[in-house]
């Protein structure tokens, strides 16, 4: 009866499962722009790892979940990573700089 909002909430825990990793292996690469602007490093790292995220719920919901329900899964999933990459960019952008 309520399977929507439970594939809400598939959609979302597999965003945020596959956040952290993403966002990790991404401040890792992004190291070059470090001389560069405050504010571009954690934003080329947000971008890249909400693409990341995306095609890992996509994935999950289209392999995982009911036919009719991976657009909800992806909508929480949505939800979630936009919220929680917000969140990462500014504590990313808060960081300290290294001299």
């Amino acid at each position: 009866m309520y399977y929507g909002l439970d594939a809400l909430a598939h959609g979302a825990v597999a965003a945020l499962v596959a956040l952290l990793p993403a966002l990790l292996l991404f401040w890792r690469i992004t190291a070059p722009l470090a001389a560069g602007p405050r504010a571009l490093r954690p934003f080329v790292t947000g971008c890249a790892a909400f693409g990341v995220v995306m095609a890992v719920a996509g994935t999950y919901a289209l392999g995982f979940e009911r036919s009719g329900f991976a657009d909800e899964a992806m909508g929480g999933a949505l939800i979630a990573g936009g919220a929680a990459i917000l969140v990462a960019f500014l504590i990313l952008l808060l960081l300290p700089r290294k001299a």
